[in-house]
């Protein structure tokens, strides 16, 4: 997995970024060669949510305020990247499995996504789901069949197109599709 590795103070997560890439993951950091917290402000180019990030790992010690040196976590929760805090002293409580905390912190930014289309709808009675890939978003909106004429499908789609875009302005594809489902007898 790619991760992007936020230090609220510098220096204080050498070991989690030691076992991260003995476990094999690919860490990227978002300090510049001066110490700065954004290597993107000279290059935007060198910025590494130019490119996909499976999960940022922001390290604060408990009951810390936060820094400057956390302005990744920020970028990273503009750009929708799933995000967790771990407290550097305590990391085996808090991050024993980076696959778990994965799918943790993507089921809350899916839910983010699902939650703006619901808000776009109103009370249009749809089931929303949302799948994320690396490249594309793909919302899928259910409708019931009565209420799925070809206007409100259209109607449907590019409401629900809206509301991604609003939400995620830096998502390069998104893919809906509308369906229905049998009426409740």
């Amino acid at each position: 997995m790619k991760l992007l590795l936020i230090e609220s103070v510098p220096g204080q997560a050498h070991e989690i970024r030691d076992n991260l890439l003995a476990e094999g993951h690919d860490i990227v950091t978002c300090h510049d060669d001066k110490g700065g917290p954004c290597r993107g402000t000279d290059h935007h180019e060198s910025c590494p949510l130019e490119e996909h990030v499976d999960l940022a790992i922001v390290t604060r010690e408990a009951d810390a305020p936060h820094t400057l040196g956390e302005m990744g976590g920020v970028c990273a929760h503009r750009h929708r990247v799933p995000s967790i805090e771990v407290d550097p002293a305590n990391v085996a409580d808090e991050l024993p499995s980076i696959e778990a905390a994965t799918a943790l912190a993507a089921r809350r930014v899916d839910a983010g996504y699902a939650m703006a289309v619901r808000q776009e709808l109103g009370d249009l009675p749809a089931l929303i789901n949302v799948d994320r890939h690396v490249d594309r978003i793909h919302v899928h909106v259910q409708l019931p069949a009565s209420a799925a004429t070809p206007a409100k499908v259209s109607h449907a789609a590019d409401k629900a197109r809206a509301a991604v875009r609003r939400h995620d302005p830096y998502s390069s594809v998104v893919d809906i599709s509308v369906t229905t489902y049998p009426d409740p007898d």
